[in-house]
This record gives structure tokens, sequence and C-alpha cells, in this order.
């Protein structure tokens, strides 16, 4: 995507989109969670979108340099919580990273926004699509620490717009 989708992982956008976002509804462990969560996503997703930007995705491994460690540690688990919500498939770094090829993905990141006690919301532009391949967002919201998912819901993106971004530079 754009150097614009780049700077809407870091922080908040300041406009509002005419077309619907698509939204992710997750629970974490408990509230005070959410703002962590947000912070690992937009690590996993600035990661992602940098080597979509900067990889040669015809060598035969992408670099996982901006991947944060703590991903790695953290990929045992987030395969246990997908397996039991999404199946047995298991995802690896190169996986992940190759989902962000250029042309390969449906969606662009937006936001993520807390929405009430231990629910967040990850949304995403995914051209007012309602289905659309978005695998490996999900397996990298139960890396960050989701613990349920539901979505994805095509959403107004006033809903968007009265949420309070999480994780984000201020």
């Amino acid at each position: 995507m754009t150097s614009t989708e780049l700077d809407r992982v870091l922080r908040r956008p300041d406009t509002t989109p005419d077309e619907p976002l698509s939204a992710f509804y997750v629970e974490v462990e408990d509230w005070n969670a959410v703002e962590g969560f947000g912070r690992r996503l937009r690590e996993l997703v600035y990661a992602g979108v940098k080597a979509e930007q900067e990889a040669d995705f015809s060598a035969e491994a992408v670099s996982e340099d901006d991947v944060p460690a703590w991903a790695r540690e953290s990929w045992e688990a987030a395969a246990e919580r997908y397996a039991a919500h999404r199946g047995d498939e298991e995802w690896t770094v190169q996986d992940v990273l190759y989902s962000f090829e250029p042309g390969q993905r449906a969606w662009s990141w937006w936001d993520v926004t807390k929405q009430f006690g231990n629910t967040v919301a990850i949304w995403v532009d995914s051209q007012g699509e309602a289905v659309y391949n978005c695998e490996e967002l999900r397996w990298l919201a139960y890396l960050c620490g989701a613990r349920a998912l539901v979505g994805p819901l095509l959403r107004d993106p006033q809903e968007w717009q009265r949420s309070a971004s999480v994780g984000a530079d201020s």
C-alpha cells in the first residue's frame, strides 16, 4: 500500500473515510490489556507494511528484522488460540510477511480502538467488501493476545470516529 498506510499504523488517522470500514471486534484478557494489545498489533502491522514497501519478495526469505522479539516468544500460545477458533493451520513468520507482498492483501490498515471493557475494534479498509481474505490479520490478532475475535463486519466510519485509538503514537 502507500506510506499513508504506514502513517496510519503509527498514529490515528486525521480523516474519516467516506466508505464503510471493516471491523473486527476482539476480546483481550482484561481492560488493562487493551493498550498493550493495540501497541503490539501496530508493531506487527508496521513490520508487514514496511516489508511490503522494502522487501524483495522474489527472494527465498524476507528479512524478519522488523518483527519484534516478543512476537517470536508468543508464537506457540497464539497458535493454540488460533487453532481453538479457526482450525489447526499454523502461520510462520515468513507466511505472515509474505502475506504483505504487494498486491496480495485485500485490506489496508486503518486503526485499532477501544470499544468497552476488554473489547477493542480493529479497523481496516476493505474497499467496501464485506467478504475478503484476511486470515493473516486474524493470526496477528491472536499473536497479540486476542482471546476471541468476531468479524469482519462492515461498519459506518462514524463508529470508528467515536472510538478512542489505542497503542498509537501521540
